[in-house]
């Protein structure tokens, strides 16, 4: 089992350089090159994200959250936003 990875709004904060180890932190590290979000990942080295806009700060916590959820949360988020635009 992966380790749960906590991040708030709150903990997180503009121009900061936020930091994430663990095996999680190469699927975010892929996922913020594509949002073209600065960060850096090598092996044996966290994950460091530097957190210079609002955008950034809430795409990095979002990306954060979809890893750390489980199946069932992951679905019921699908359907919600399934119901909201209907």
């Amino acid at each position: 089992m992966t380790p749960k990875i906590i991040l708030t709004l709150k903990t997180l904060m503009l121009n900061q350089v936020a930091t994430v180890e663990g095996i999680v932190r190469w699927e975010i590290y892929h996922r913020l090159q594509d949002l073209e979000i600065p960060c850096k990942c090598s092996s044996g080295s966290p994950l460091t994200v530097d957190i210079s806009s609002p955008n950034h700060l809430i795409q990095f916590w979002k990306i954060s959250q979809r890893v750390n959820a489980s199946r069932t949360e992951l679905v019921q988020i699908l359907e919600n936003n399934w119901r909201l635009v209907d």
